[in-house]
Formats: structure tokens, C-alpha cells, sequence
């Protein structure tokens, strides 16, 4: 393997030849953002690299079959959901031991929780979130995805988006409260 990192399509084709470059290539190109994701859910290294072995396993056998056309979002959501796994998975082992607000429990305070029919209603879901997050600008559509899809705390994003923390806060508050009635008034 060359030094130069791989471009995802040929990434796709080594993981469906069945190569272990696949692997070694994903790990080079993606794994430091995709652990960093497993660590700002989890708060454990320990359990964050345990979800990126997993995150690589299950690449290995599932890329070939879905042929992904975005690799990187197709490894990211694996991850953020194997970390959401072992997140509630530690907490039920814990039963009402300390127990930390995730950035995806304080945004479910937005969304109403009376769907019954799972995959018609997520599907539902998902279009609304998309259409929010499209009537954003840039910088609103930034804090909210650094915020409840990669897990960063605000302290995080205040410096990223070199932001005062104060404003950060605001502005989820904001967010929040403009993605509940988004929510009410589609549906």
C-alpha cells in the first residue's frame, strides 16, 4: 500500500476482493475520526477502541454487500451505533448509577415520542430532520450536527468555532426549541 491515502471507491472494491488492505486503509483514512466519535459518546477509551474493532469487523463483512456510495457516513453511523449500543448497554448494568445527559438525550427532549409503527415513522423522521437542518445556515447547521451527531461537549464546538461557550449553549437552546415546533408543525 502507498503512502498516499485511498480514494473510498477503490477502499469498497479492496473490502468486496476480500483484501486486508481494506482494513488497513480504512484505519488510515478514517480511524482517528471514527474512535474520536466512539470516545465523545462513550467517555471510555477502553470501550471506544472495542467499538472501532467492531466498527472494522463489521465493515469487513458488510461493505461488500451494501457497495456504500459515502464509505465515511456508512463507517461513522456504524460506529455512532455501536457506541449508542455499549452507551445503553453500561447504563443498564449501572441501573441509576451516575449517569451522564448524552447530546442524543438532550435532543430527544425535541422529539415527540408517540411514533408506534418503527421504520414508517424513523423514515418520517429523517425527512423532517433533513428538512430542518436545510433551512439552517451554515453555521447553526454546524453547531447542531457537532452537537447531536458527533457528540462534541460545548466546550468543544466554542473552540472549534472559535465561539464563546455562553453563545454555543444559546444557540442549542435555540436550536432545540426551533426543531420541536419544525417537528409539531409537519406533522
Amino acid at each position: 500500500m502507498s503512502e498516499e491515502v485511498m480514494n473510498d471507491s477503490r477502499i469498497v472494491e479492496l473490502f468486496s476482493n476480500g483484501s486486508d488492505e481494506a482494513v488497513e486503509a480504512v484505519q488510515k483514512k478514517y480511524g482517528a475520526q471514527m474512535l474520536r466519535l466512539a470516545r465523545n459518546i462513550l467517555s471510555d477509551e477502553r470501550d471506544a477502541e472495542e467499538c472501532l474493532n467492531d466498527t472494522y469487523l463489521n465493515a469487513w463483512k458488510s461493505v461488500p454487500l451494501a457497495k456504500p456510495d459515502n464509505l465515511k457516513a456508512y463507517l461513522m453511523r456504524s460506529i455512532r451505533n455501536l457506541a449508542f449500543e455499549r452507551l445503553r448497554s453500561n447504563r443498564a448494568k449501572k441501573r441509576g448509577g451516575d449517569v451522564i445527559v448524552t447530546s442524543y438525550e438532550e435532543l430527544s427532549e425535541s422529539i415527540p415520542d408517540d411514533r408506534k409503527a418503527e421504520s414508517a415513522d424513523n423514515e418520517e423522521l429523517k425527512g423532517k430532520l433533513e428538512s430542518f437542518l436545510d433551512g439552517l445556515s451554515t453555521e447553526k447547521r454546524t453547531i447542531f450536527m457537532r452537537r447531536f451527531w458527533y457528540s462534541y461537549s460545548v466546550t468543544e464546538i466554542a473552540k472549534q468555532m472559535g465561539k464563546e461557550e455562553k453563545y454555543i449553549s444559546n444557540q442549542l437552546y435555540i436550536l432545540k426549541k426551533k426543531l420541536k415546533k419544525h417537528l409539531k408543525r409537519k406533522g
